[in-house]
């Protein structure tokens, strides 16, 4: 009879909070919800500007699809109000290192993911965005407003005025 022993050291809590963009920059922090992986899905984006202020957020609802299509077009759709607002340079948050690890290397083998990847990868160059990660407790305005989408078939773009 043998005995396997396994000790694990916690880790140390870490403080997790949004921070704002860097001054004159604009942060995009987006969000992709499917109820159930290959269920109602929704997306959102809020672009703050450096002081933390909201400029613009979107939220939308797609029907069904898996929840790594809908982070992505999550992210387009935030570029594309940016691009068209004129909110440049930008700094994108999202909290799915999957979205990170596709942006990063450009590549993927499904042709939906590939035309999302490069549309977003256009509108970066434009913009000259820049992709981090942030964590899940630090992004629960957009989560909250894909969840909402999803859930009640949501699509409208909300202005500084419309969020209380």
């Amino acid at each position: 009879m043998s005995f396997v022993f396994r000790l694990t050291v916690p880790r140390a809590p870490r403080v997790v909070r949004w921070t704002t963009p860097p001054p004159t920059w604009f942060k995009l922090n987006s969000n992709g919800s499917s109820l159930g992986n290959l269920g109602p899905a929704g997306a959102a984006s809020i672009i703050r500007d450096a002081e933390g202020q909201m400029r613009l957020a979107y939220q939308d609802a797609f029907g069904t699809t898996t929840s790594v299509i809908v982070e992505l077009i999550a992210v387009w759709r935030g570029l594309e109000l940016a691009l068209a607002h004129e909110l440049a340079p930008i700094v994108v948050e999202v909290d799915t290192t999957t979205v990170i690890q596709l942006l990063q290397s450009r590549v993927s083998g499904k042709w939906e993911v590939q035309h999302l990847i490069m549309s977003i990868v256009q509108i970066q160059q434009v913009l000259g965005s820049d992709v981090r990660h942030i964590f899940i407790e630090a992004n629960g305005a957009d989560d909250h407003l894909a969840k909402e989408a999803a859930s009640l078939q949501l699509t409208r773009v909300l202005h500084p005025g419309d969020i209380t």
